[in-house]
């Protein structure tokens, strides 16, 4: 296996692997911006810290008025039906009526389909002509349809040649009804206007036309009773409506801002995760995540690149920069970006020089070949390339020179000549090179310029704004021909001229930012409410009787209930109790009849006040609520007295149909000789008293005798308003949540088909006297009021459906809000999952939280007593091989994968969790203790506490002795670990502007990797220092003795044997030569042993002016952590 930690870049060096490659970045000054305030407002509409979005009380009211006037357009049509229905009605049943009247019924059946047609123009259409006019049209409709209906009313009415009060009755009630309830109009205008102007003209219009009659004054009453009870229901409905939509806007409105703060918090998971792994490698591990797998091996995700062309940074090691081309899209240019590449990184690491005054240097080295990408392990993924090329271009690094870019003879075969190049001899520097047979050369000259696409956006921005310049002064930048030419501005340098030159402009482009993101959210709640269409699209979801076609999606709405749903029961309640006062006005005062109307107020009063009594929480005792709730919860328990209560209000007035028909004719109240009399007129009743089934029959004697008495004898009968009763019956069946449309629309037919029957069949005489009062009109009153019956049944009926269809409309919305979220939460929990794979989860936080953070805000923490762990498979390189039986060396990886994701699944034991993996360098496993921001030590606390972690980091070490152990009996091989560790203070951070790379930095780090590197197979080597700390906690060491440490001298160094059962006696300290930490020098060999991490530019301290890469800098110490800052910080301008 390729060692790819072996890459020494003391200056600023730089190696790049293309396969082919292309290695061209292009970095952008990004404005800084703003975190707007909770109080900040842009364009009226503002957004607080926590994601919510504030919209002014104006723009919102407006946004619901649109919404809700869409949602009830839905109901237009079942207006215009029941209109349609009444006008077929006035056609037929009065076939009496005179040709006028019949022109004029025809007439408004034609006007009613013309509504009908218009509503359908320019629906579907594209154009905006026509959809302007479509708005149009439904904004006009909707009043249009109600003056038809009005002067319908009117019309029918006038042209009666004889009229009373109780004709249209029913459908009076019903219009009232249908008005608050299907219309799509605003309240105030609809309450104040329409319902009044309707309401009067019902009740005064009839009663004005009206023929003489002794109780015109009783029948006004009592059809303002009734025409009053119809629009309470219809308002009750309306405001119930009402609550559920805006209910539902609400929480869609909620919704969205919660979806947008999980997108937006998901864009920058994604967006950190696709810093850190390429897209192909996350999507592919974002779908396995939370999968299970049966293979014998873990999950590997790796593969290998051939011929490809695309540019890919793959990691850093301490100051190296690690980037290939081709994994995994091509580009034909590889090569040719990838020198581009280089030359820019020389050129940024001088203008560095020159702005910090520091002689660091770059070395460029640049190979092609195949690589095989990808990740190894379970925790802190980090996406790496694999091959014996990775190595050939990490040795054409090192055999480079300082600000030169070395490229070998495999790479020179892509450039096209588009570069002059003379020969480098890196082969006769570097003995792997001469054993692959490469040659090598360095980059004298660009033939053909490139201009990446960042320095002409800029260089067009600056022609732009020189144009408009008030002085007309023009300066342009020119390029000589050799591109080395200190005159040619670079990226960099132009980015920082026109940062500076636009500087004054970045409040404003903030400003512009939230207001677009403002305005968006103002849109997309718009798109989201407004234009949504569910009683559309409800029918892919549903069959023919509404039920959804998902089980438990239909078994879920049974089961939900609105807030406030037991509230329509009260309709039930308040016709129960009109009854009693329009019986009063307008039939006959019998006890029994009053008892039997009066009796169901009772059981019907019970269901309706523990139906709602969950409804007041606030203002019942909560026993009395705890107790409606368990009775609402149980849908069958519910729906059961929602039935009850129907059938109650309906069999009661079929019932008192039976005894008023009974007693009046026991009681003779109307003489037979009246009924005969009649009946002859009509020459269709044959009254036979011994065939009638009277009260005498059914009551005992005595109470018989009670209600003779009781019985008034005024002679006043209108059997028609126990008929025109029934339709405000029906009205109130259908407005009962708790029952589906089936149920209802049976309730209601049956109930109207009851009626029916006894208007027809058992008050035929009843209805017989009436006409006689009517002079015996051609059609009789029973068959007009059972016609209204069935026209009130009927369109009732498709009125509880579209009531149904609503509900269920409101229940899908509220269904897919909710997989929304939770479809965009999990998304949400992926990528954190992804992302806490890649980062700790405190850095991860720190850029996730920080939305607004600028590319270049700096992230580091410094640690004064951390233990830092160093463990290498020495004998692994010979293993890997890329023959063809192992696939290319995809199945040696394979087996590193197997024995990485072991040692990472000990970091989810308890014991080990305050353990940090930093990242895998080939197959060494680096990891660190004491790294927690949570840990708040007394500074008098004793080693034992102040360093606990170390021991564990100790314990770790052994485990993953005994882990690779088991792996190598499973797999008959016979690797060992060869580790080392070191404690001290250390620098934590992340560098990489828009790549985050975290990492950890300084004596302690490097002291570690030499502990590794210049240790032994199988043993555990650790500092004199290290030592001392450890023993306390029962460790036992071996002494090695002196140690020569590439740039700390000879350090005293041990083997920990292994932990005795009591605490073993300190080691006697030995002579130790150290360098102390404000004198340990920074490596400045060409070479890298085989475990180097090194140490980024901190603090460099120049002792000899040169370009080359030897004895250049001295680095400082780290126990306060400041000067670790300073050196990330000076990283991260190199990486950028």
């Amino acid at each position: 296996m390729p060692e790819e930690k072996e890459t020494n870049l003391e200056n600023g060096q730089a190696t790049a692997a293309s396969t082919p490659s292309k290695s061209k970045t292009q970095r952008q000054k990004t404005p800084s911006r703003r975190r707007q305030n909770d109080s900040d407002v842009a364009g009226g509409v503002g957004i607080t810290g926590g994601g919510v979005v504030i919209l002014p009380q104006q723009v919102l009211n407006e946004l619901y008025h649109n919404y809700s006037i869409k949602q009830r357009r839905s109901g237009l049509k079942w207006f215009l039906f029941a209109a349609v229905l009444f006008n077929i009605w006035t056609i037929v049943i009065p076939w009496d009526q005179a040709v006028p009247t019949r022109v004029v019924n025809c007439c408004m059946l034609v006007a009613y389909l013309a509504l009908t047609a218009l509503l359908h123009i320019g629906r579907r259409s594209e154009q905006p002509a026509l959809k302007r006019f479509h708005q149009i049209l439904l904004t006009i409709i909707p009043r249009a349809l109600w003056l038809l209906s009005i002067l319908h009313f009117a019309a029918y009415i006038i042209l009666q040649p004889s009229f009373s009060p109780r004709d249209v009755l029913g459908w009076a009630i019903l219009l009232n009804f249908l008005v608050y309830v299907t219309l799509p109009l605003p309240l105030i205008f609809l309450g104040l206007s329409i319902g009044c102007i309707t309401y009067f003209i019902c009740l005064s219009l009839p009663v004005g036309y009206s023929r003489y009659d002794t109780l015109l004054s009783n029948q006004l009453a009592a059809n303002a009773v009734l025409i009053a009870t119809a629009a309470l229901i219809g308002l009750l409905y309306y405001f119930m409506g009402e609550a559920k939509q805006k209910r539902a806007f609400l929480e869609a409105k909620k919704s969205l801002e919660v979806k947008m703060v999980i997108e937006e918090q998901s864009a920058e998971q994604e967006r950190l995760l696709l810093s850190v792994l390429p897209k192909h490698v996350a999507i592919k591990m974002r779908e396995d995540l939370g999968s299970s797998s049966s293979e014998a091996f873990k999950k590997i995700y790796m593969s290998r690149h051939e011929n490809k062309y695309q540019q890919l940074r793959i990691k850093i090691l301490g100051d190296c920069y690690y980037c290939i081309s081709g994994a995994p899209d091509e580009r034909p240019d590889h090569a040719v970006m990838c020198v581009h590449m280089g030359l820019s990184m020389v050129k940024a690491i001088k203008y560095v020089q020159q702005k910090a005054n520091s002689p660091v240097d770059m070395r460029v080295g640049i190979h092609t070949g195949a690589v095989l990408a990808g990740i190894l392990g379970q925790r802190q993924w980090q996406f790496d390339v694999y091959s014996k090329d990775v190595e050939l271009a990490n040795k054409m690094e090192s055999s480079g020179k300082a600000g030169r870019v070395h490229i070998s003879d495999k790479t020179l075969a892509f450039l096209n000549g588009e570069f002059e190049v003379e020969p480098a001899f890196g082969e006769k520097r570097e003995e792997l090179l001469r054993i692959a047979g490469l040659k090598t050369y360095f980059i004298t000259k660009v033939v053909k310029p490139f201009a990446s696409p960042c320095a002409r956006k800029i260089n067009e921005t600056q022609a732009e704004n020189s144009l408009h310049s008030p002085n007309g002064s023009t300066h342009a930048v020119v390029a000589g021909e050799d591109d080395n030419d200190d005159n040619t501005l670079d990226d960099e340098e132009l980015l920082a001229q026109n940062s500076a030159s636009n500087g004054h402009q970045t409040a404003v482009a903030e400003d512009e930012e939230e207001q677009v993101k403002l305005e968006n959210f103002k849109q997309r709640l718009k798109d989201e409410l407004v234009t949504r269409d569910g009683h559309e699209n409800l029918t892919k979801d549903t069959n023919v009787f509404l039920r959804f076609k998902n089980p438990q999606l239909e078994q879920s709405y049974a089961v939900y209930r609105e807030p406030y749903s037991s509230l329509p029961l009260l309709a039930a309640l308040l016709v129960q109790c009109i009854d009693v006062l329009y019986s009063y006005l307008v039939l006959p005062r019998s006890t029994l009849h009053f008892i039997n109307i009066a009796a169901p107020l009772v059981p019907i009063a019970m269901l309706v006040v523990i139906s709602i009594a969950e409804s007041f929480s606030g203002m019942l005792p909560k026993f009395f609520v705890d107790v409606s709730k368990r009775f609402n919860d149980i849908t069958f328990v519910r729906e059961l007295a929602a039935i009850i209560i129907a059938l109650t209000i309906g069999l009661s007035n079929v019932i008192d149909m039976f005894f008023f028909v009974t007693f009046v004719r026991t009681e003779h109240i109307v003489s037979e000789s009246e009924f005969n009399a009649t009946a002859g007129l009509e020459g269709e009743v044959d009254v036979e008293m011994e065939g009638v089934v009277t009260a005498e029959h059914l009551l005992p004697a005595s109470f018989v005798e009670q209600m003779r008495e009781a019985v008034p004898r005024e002679r006043f009968l209108y059997p028609s308003y126990l008929s025109n009763f029934g339709v405000l019956i029906l009205i109130a069946i259908a407005v009962i949540a708790q029952l589906t449309h089936l149920t209802k629309i049976l309730l209601l037919l049956s109930i109207a088909a009851l009626h029916c029957y006894f208007n027809i069949f058992i008050m035929q005489d009843l209805y017989a006297l009436e006409d006689d009062f009517a002079h015996q009109p051609i059609i009789s009153t029973r068959y007009c009021a059972s016609g209204l019956l069935v026209v009130a049944a009927l369109a009732l009926s498709t009125l509880a459906r579209h009531m149904d269809h609503e509900d269920r409309v409101i229940f899908k919305w509220k269904t897919e809000v909710a997989e929304q979220k939770e479809t965009a939460n999990d998304m949400r929990q992926r990528n954190e999952a992804l992302v806490y794979n890649v980062l700790p989860v405190h850095v991860a936080e720190h850029f996730m939280k920080n939305t607004k953070r600028s590319h270049d805000d700096l992230y580091s923490q410094s640690y004064a007593e951390v233990g830092v762990l160093f463990a290498s498979m020495p004998n692994f390189s010979d293993f890997y091989s890329e023959e063809t039986v192992n696939n290319q060396g995809l199945e040696c990886l394979r087996f590193l994968n197997e024995v990485i994701s072991d040692f990472d699944a000990l970091l989810e034991l308890p014991q080990f969790q305050d353990i940090i993996k930093i990242k895998t360098i080939g197959s060494t496993y680096m990891a660190a203790s004491g790294i927690n921001l949570q840990r708040n030590l007394r500074n008098d606390a004793p080693i034992t506490e102040r360093w606990s972690h170390l021991a564990v980091l100790v314990e770790f070490a052994l485990e993953l002795k005994h882990a690779l152990q088991g792996i190598n009996e499973q797999s008959f091989n016979h690797f060992v670990l060869k580790m080392g560790i070191n404690h001290g203070p250390i620098t934590a951070g992340v560098i990489g502007a828009r790549k985050p790379h975290y990492d950890i930095w300084g004596n302690t780090v490097n002291v570690a990797s030499r502990m590794e590197s210049t240790g032994k197979a199988g043993a555990i080597q650790v500092t004199e220092e290290t030592c001392n700390i450890l023993q306390p906690f029962g460790y036992t060491f071996l002494q090695r003795g002196l140690v020569a440490v590439k740039g700390k001298g000879q350090l005293m160094t041990y083997y920990l044997q292994g932990k005795s059962q009591t605490s073993a006696e300190p080691v006697a300290p030995a002579a130790v030569e150290l360098h102390g930490p404000e004198s340990a020098a920074l490596e400045s060999t060409t070479e890298l042993e085989a475990s180097d991490i090194k140490t980024p530019l901190l603090n460099i301290k120049v002792q000899e002016p040169s370009a080359g890469c030897e004895g250049i800098a001295q680095e400082q110490g780290m126990g306060n952590g400041s000067a670790g800052q300073v050196g990330v910080r000076e990283s991260q301008s190199l990486l950028e």
